[in-house]
């Protein structure tokens, strides 16, 4: 358990709108320096947290025949009291007041720059292991939280390694190389950063940014995406296909290859040779995808999946 110090005690013991803990905090400074930049550093965070909350309170349509201006005065009070809460001993905060603090001690001591950040003691997670992320499974009932826990992480390798073994066989069916195949899912996902998802925020699995035509009869999602016409981007909204897994992302791409693609099947593990097939059958209309998709095929992640 944490011991509160005496900046903890003016910033987490006291309500947010207490006009005392002004005065209390100029005392501070007077007597104990490196207590009061502690203080301050959190009341700038807590500041922060405050704007941040509004933002999104402001962003969320209210449709509350019951809401006055009294009802928004007690929320707005509420959410300033959680901001000072959380960026206080009582929660975990951003890590902000800590370089804020850092940044007050190197003004009065110039010498400490040559001493490294210390980092949080104590928190309530710990980061997640491979394993824990190859543990999770894309929940349908659990919204945006679940798409941003199926898809991959943001490190090109932690994509690799959650889609990398449902390439295998749709490659292997095709005669192409996995890493041509992972390397188009990555330049479609952003790998894994921009995953697809219905109006529910549920992860469609889409990872080739494939649309639902007349033929497709299962899920979808409407997504606003950018098209090119005559060499021009513009912002469209384009109904997608939805799967329930990515093995299921995977067979019905390594089809879509097979009957309208064809001619990329034939590239074995050419990179430019699939990505100009892509574009010359008009699977997207950036005048460069065929280049980006050669140059995501050459990323080192990908260099255990080829297969010549």
């Amino acid at each position: 358990m944490n011991t509160l110090t005496r900046s903890d005690v003016l910033t987490s013991q006291r309500l947010a709108i207490d006009s005392q803990s002004i005065g209390e905090l100029k005392a501070l400074t007077k007597g104990d320096a490196k207590a009061a930049a502690s203080a301050v550093a959190k009341q700038f965070e807590a500041l922060f947290m405050n704007m941040l909350m509004k933002s999104m309170r402001d962003a969320t349509p209210h449709f509350d025949e019951l809401e006055s201006n009294g009802s928004k005065m007690f929320r707005g009070m509420l959410d300033q009291q959680m901001a000072q809460d959380f960026s206080t001993s009582r929660g975990q905060g951003l890590g902000l007041a800590d370089m804020i603090e850092r940044q007050i001690e190197l003004i009065a001591n110039p010498a400490l720059r040559n001493q490294p950040l210390k980092r949080p003691q104590s928190y309530d997670f710990a980061p997640a292991t491979n394993a824990a992320k190859s543990a999770v499974t894309p929940a349908k009932t659990a919204g945006a939280a679940s798409a941003a826990a199926s898809a991959a992480a943001a490190e090109p390798t932690d994509f690799v390694e959650t889609i990398g073994r449902h390439a295998l066989p749709a490659a292997q069916a095709l005669n192409l190389s996995p890493h041509l195949m992972i390397a188009h899912a990555a330049l479609e996902s952003g790998w894994g950063r921009k995953p697809i998802v219905d109006a529910q925020g549920n992860n469609t699995h889409n990872l080739f940014g494939i649309k639902a035509g007349r033929d497709w009869t299962g899920r979808t999602a409407d997504i606003t995406t950018t098209e090119y016409v005559d060499g021009v981007a513009q912002k469209r909204v384009e109904r997608f296909r939805a799967y329930d897994s990515y093995e299921d992302a995977f067979a019905d791409y390594a089809k879509l290859l097979t009957n309208r693609y064809s001619e990329a099947t034939r590239s074995g593990a050419d990179a430019k040779a699939f990505g100009d097939a892509l574009k010359a059958n008009g699977y997207a209309t950036d005048p460069a995808y065929a280049q980006k998709v050669a140059k995501v095929a050459n990323h080192p992640a990908l260099q255990a999946y080829r297969v010549a």
